[in-house]
């Protein structure tokens, strides 16, 4: 058989990926969209199905619109991007659909009644507010900045990426740069790790469309000390200028290696007069993760060493948050306010206490507060809880308190129940033993925002027993991937 099949896509996966058949057998094609004919390259066979890519579009798809992006045919960021922003939005609404009701178990008629068409996003272009880069190594053994491949583990450069104003592009080129004289001059060589193809769904690294994947990760030996580079937009002090971050993530060096970094970091915020700050942090673990382990540095505008200079501020229904340049907050800061203002349009009623599972930095959690006598928060990073705590102060929220534990333990510790529950959980949804605590808690209502269809509609199958379905609702915020925001209110029977 050739290694080169040409396949008929007739449909889109839950992960974006073209579905085709060949001798009765289905294949999932990266880069195939529906009404295409392809020629692909089979990446791996399994029993049930195989995994390729197109390598060369014979037959476009009727209604296709040209690539936003230059890398269209290299990187495997954006899937859908030549689907026009109505189909995407469309099928991403069927993906919800279609979740819920396979494995939610969640009558169909029902369903279509609840959820409208997904918003969409304000901004389809330029619209992140954070990128994460991986650094990899290039045909020569030099590190490159980029991200993953169409189909494939590695990566590759992105100098015109669309998701990126050009200022920020033009700060990984010149970090890409001094990286590879950095490797001529010292060996210091981009990292390499195995494949890791079940990766901790944590949230904090998940909801970046799979832009932490390393570059080279199918190196037999995990090895190299170049690892990340992420750009972060956001607002100064002032709360009015705009500003970039960037955060180097580097596996554990030496004196000589962390002066080199932070001779990168210096030499960066020179050229760049919009860059607030330079921090770098150290992961000593083989993985792929972008969480840092240890915080070595932090450089203000001027290069000087200066750790409040790794905070920044960014806009949410009007208020203001403050958060570490490491922090979660949602990436499309125009959708935000739409995912935002939907939550807020699903509170039913407020009443006695909020308990805010998940709660990152604050909010939206903070946004709900108004209507409720008391709100706990639980987050498991303990920096996350303090910036939630300092934000609960800077806007005068004083019914508030906040936790900083494994959610499942502080909720199996609770005896009272709550009125109402804000979960926004990690990409792999609720862990079991915290959904097992909540249900016997059993709180009026609870308001879920899931960044994943599959593990919401995991957890639906369960919460359906005690409650019912009361709101459902659907945000784009990343235009041009497989992903959505899903809101859905359940209401205690």
């Amino acid at each position: 058989m050739s290694a080169d099949p040409i396949l008929e896509i007739h449909g889109l996966s839950h992960d974006g990926r073209g579905v085709a058949r060949l001798d009765g057998t289905v294949v999932f094609v990266v880069g195939g969209l529906p009404g295409q004919q392809v020629r692909a390259r089979v990446l791996r066979r399994k029993p049930r199905f195989w995994e390729a890519a197109s390598t060369e579009v014979l037959r476009q798809t009727p209604d296709a619109v040209p690539p936003l992006c230059p890398h269209g045919d290299a990187c495997g960021g954006c899937p859908l991007q030549t689907l026009p922003q109505a189909r995407q939005l469309a099928w991403k609404r069927t993906l919800v659909l279609d979740a819920l009701e396979r494995v939610g178990g969640l009558p169909r008629p029902e369903l279509e009644a609840l959820l409208g068409p997904v918003a969409a996003s304000p901004a389809t272009t330029r619209f992140r507010n954070k990128m994460e880069l991986a650094f990899g190594p290039d045909a020569a053994g030099l590190p490159v900045l980029g991200l993953r491949e169409r189909g494939g583990r590695r990566g590759t450069p992105v100098p015109g990426c669309t998701l990126l104003p050009p200022e920020a592009l033009r700060m990984a080129a010149a970090a890409q740069n001094l990286a590879q004289d950095l490797a001529r001059r010292n060996g210091l060589n981009a990292w390499n790790a195995p494949e890791q193809r079940h990766q901790p769904a944590r949230r904090r690294q998940s909801r970046t469309f799979q832009n932490r994947m390393l570059l080279g990760r199918d190196a037999e030996q995990a090895g190299g000390f170049w690892r990340f580079l992420t750009l972060r937009r956001g607002l100064a002090a002032d709360l009015r200028s705009p500003r970039w971050w960037a955060l180097c993530l580097t596996s554990p060096g030496d004196a000589t290696a962390r002066a080199a970094v932070r001779g990168l970091g210096r030499e960066l915020l020179a050229a760049f007069p919009h860059l607030a700050a330079f921090v770098h942090e150290e992961r000593g673990r083989a993985d792929a993760l972008t969480l840092g382990e240890r915080r070595v540095d932090v450089l203000d505008a001027t290069g000087r060493s200066r750790p409040e200079a790794a905070r920044l501020h960014l806009p949410l229904l009007g208020r203001f948050f403050t958060l570490d340049v490491a922090s979660f907050f949602q990436v499309n800061t125009s959708a935000a306010q739409i995912l935002a203002r939907t939550a807020l349009d699903l509170l039913p009623e407020g009443g006695g206490e909020l308990l805010d599972l998940y709660c990152g930095v604050g909010a939206p959690g903070l946004l709900l507060a108004p209507a409720f006598s008391r709100l706990y928060g639980v987050e498991q990073d303990a920096r996350a809880v303090a910036l939630a705590r300092e934000n609960a102060a800077g806007l005068s929220v004083d019914h508030c308190r906040y936790a900083a534990g494994d959610a499942a333990r502080l909720l199996q510790e609770r005896t009272a129940t709550a009125d109402m529950v804000l979960a926004d959980p990690p990409r792999a949804g609720l862990a079991p033993a915290a959904l097992a605590a909540l249900l016997r808690l059993r709180p009026r209502s609870i308001l879920y925002i899931s960044c994943n269809p599959a593990t919401l509609a995991r957890d639906a199958a369960l919460l359906r027993e005690g409650y019912r379905l009361a709101r459902l609702a659907a945000v784009d915020l990343f235009p041009h991937t497989p992903h959505v925001e899903c809101l859905s209110l359940w209401q205690r029977l």
